[in-house]
């Protein structure tokens, strides 16, 4: 497999663990909390930095102050967001493996950084009940502790790739294989993904 595989995936989805096996079937590096290791190593920043504000939204309103010559010397980089001095950290280490050949890369609007030619972008979705007993079990909490943080971190995941993309979280123009975890399970959606790319690559060597 020459291509990054790239996952985006609703909270409790079941999108990590898809990357994860679909990474150990596939015998290629798998980037989560690895990414975070490699961006800090990289950029001189540290991995609590890091992990504290990645797919932090950045809004408009965010940049401006009101004042025309400051907000001018703000679009001109004169500061960053924490968010985007994290962005931009990750972008920079997401560039360099994208170009070095093969993996699997959860989050990070790496589908809006990489070239088409390069990657194959996935999200992954679920039921919001599925969703909700995920949540809860993994983070022993209540259901309703459960809804609350999907819709948060769901929240916050729309708004920064809104931010970075020029096409919306979680539809059809953003992807090229959108798929339902309460419905094909986490393993039927390795398995497709893993047919998906050999097809693919079957296609390319004819």
């Amino acid at each position: 497999m020459k291509k990054i595989i790239c996952i985006g995936r609703e909270y409790g989805s079941g999108g990590r663990e898809i990357g994860e096996k679909l990474a150990a079937v596939l015998n290629v590096p798998y980037y989560d909390k690895l990414l975070i290791k490699k961006a800090a190593l990289e950029s001189g920043l540290s991995e609590e930095y890091i992990a504290r504000t990645e797919e932090s939204p950045v809004k408009n309103f965010q940049f401006l102050s009101g004042n025309l010559y400051a907000d001018m010397a703000v679009m001109n980089n004169t500061f960053y967001l924490e968010s985007q001095i994290t962005y931009n950290a990750e972008k920079s280490v997401i560039e360099k493996i994208g170009a070095e050949g093969s993996g699997v890369i959860v989050g990070r609007c790496t589908s809006n950084i990489l070239p088409k030619e390069k990657r194959l972008s996935v999200f992954i979705y679920a039921d919001k009940t599925d969703k909700i007993n995920r949540v809860s079990e993994r983070n022993n909490i209540s259901e309703k502790e459960a809804v609350s943080r999907i819709r948060r971190v769901d929240r916050m995941r729309r708004q920064f790739f809104d931010f970075y993309s020029e096409t919306p979280w979680g539809q059809p123009d953003s992807y090229d294989i959108m798929l339902s975890s309460s419905h094909f399970g986490i393993d039927g959606c390795v398995d497709i993904l893993l047919n998906s790319i050999r097809q693919t690559e079957a296609a390319g060597n004819e």
